[in-house]
């Protein structure tokens, strides 16, 4: 069973539909004690860095999931403003700390033509960047995008997939070991996502955590 955590900051139920489509089992998590048997973690959320960083920080998620990913090796997958959260810190409206999960920084984005708006709202393909369980065909598919800031890794290693945006390329999809993001919507990108969550959810299985 996925243990989806809730900080009430997206649909979550588009989320939890997803995965339930592709046939696997869910609970939502509101607080960390209930992560006490978690065998793989999901992260989503929308909305800003801060804010969502804070209720991880009120609630007493950070600790709880730095411990668990970094000393128990419980995979975390973060969804789009979850992605980000993976991160060290975000420059949204200042500098903000994030789980420090994956080296780097998560940084708005500064299209260099004006054809490019900002948010990045809409269909975009994601370009696989190395041998990943989330991409394990290396097959070029399109997503639903729908953000404003980008996260910017310190490690190339690290950079699962990417798009062209604004006159250059930025990452889309993030994998360090068993912890990795998108920065897409899976719920919203029909087949691809499915497909995609699918993938994460074999992988899952191979490593016999579901």
């Amino acid at each position: 069973m996925l243990h989806v955590i809730d900080l009430e900051n997206c649909n979550l139920a588009s989320v939890l539909r997803a995965f339930d489509r592709i046939g696997v089992a869910t609970t939502t998590v509101g607080k960390p004690d209930l992560l006490a048997n978690a065998s793989a973690i999901v992260l989503p959320g929308v909305g800003a860095f801060a804010a969502s960083m804070g209720r991880l920080n009120e609630r007493g998620f950070s600790p709880v999931l730095r411990e668990m990913v970094q000393r128990d090796g419980v995979p975390l997958l973060g969804i789009c403003l979850g992605m980000q959260l993976l991160g060290d810190a975000s420059e949204e409206h200042g500098i903000h700390p994030g789980l420090g999960l994956v080296p780097g920084t998560v940084k708005r984005l500064r299209p260099a033509s004006r054809a490019d708006k900002v948010p990045h709202v809409g269909w975009a393909d994601a370009v696989p960047a190395k041998e990943s369980y989330l991409f394990p065909d290396q097959t070029v598919s399109s997503f639903y995008f729908d953000h404003s800031y980008h996260f910017d890794c310190d490690d190339s290693s690290d950079i699962a997939a990417r798009t062209g945006f604004g006159g250059e390329e930025i990452t889309v999809a993030v994998q360090r070991g068993h912890v990795a993001g998108v920065q897409f919507h899976p719920e919203k990108s029909q087949d691809a996502g499915l497909d995609l969550l699918s993938a994460h959810l074999d992988w899952l299985r191979g490593k016999g955590r579901l």
